[in-house]
């Protein structure tokens, strides 16, 4: 994250790792210390406009806030909103991959993942990050399903493959970030 924004890398690092740590749904005091400082950041003291990255940081940063708020009363609005802002983000990246001259590393593995990927993911007609949004989200909403069975949502095998299925998406997200910024 650019210096200029007055955003203490430490207090987001701090909010990533408290909100992980709340597994639970119960707010503590750590992230709720750790939500406090990223508000308080001045953001974008200097007049500069963001860049795309930046943009796709910043709403990153209020999903974290807001999921972060939500934790233990997830309502039906926010569990919504949630998944809208990630679609959205998802889908915002596509379109600007499509439309910029940078070259983002795995551009075949992504042309090969999207050939493969079966007729119901196929017809939104979406680009790779968008197609994989969703192809994640479909399989948390199965793996949630099969652990309100067992209540072992994160310690099943499948909740271990789930988060093994979001951590290289997001480090493929990582990757495109580091392309563009690197421009």
């Amino acid at each position: 994250m650019p210096e200029e924004w007055g955003v203490d890398p430490v207090a987001i690092d701090s909010l990533i790792r408290s909100g992980q740590a709340q597994m639970d749904g119960e707010m503590n005091e750590a992230l709720q210390q750790a939500i406090i400082d990223l508000r308080s950041a001045p953001l974008f003291e200097s007049d500069i406009e963001p860049e795309f990255s930046e943009s796709f940081q910043l709403e990153t940063i209020n999903g974290w806030l807001m999921l972060g708020e939500a934790l233990g009363e997830l309502s039906e609005i926010q569990t919504e909103r949630v998944i809208y802002l990630a679609r959205e983000l998802a889908e915002y990246l596509d379109k600007y991959m499509e439309s910029s001259l940078t070259l983002v590393e795995g551009e075949g593995d992504r042309e090969r993942y999207l050939g493969s990927v079966g007729e119901h993911l196929r017809l939104y007609d979406l680009g790779y990050f968008g197609t994989r949004n969703l192809e994640i989200e479909s399989t948390c909403h199965e793996v949630i399903l099969a652990a309100l069975e067992n209540d072992e949502l994160i310690t099943s095998n499948a909740g271990r493959r789930l988060l093994d299925r979001c951590d290289d998406y997001s480090n493929q997200l990582a990757s495109a970030f580091v392309a563009f910024s690197a421009d």
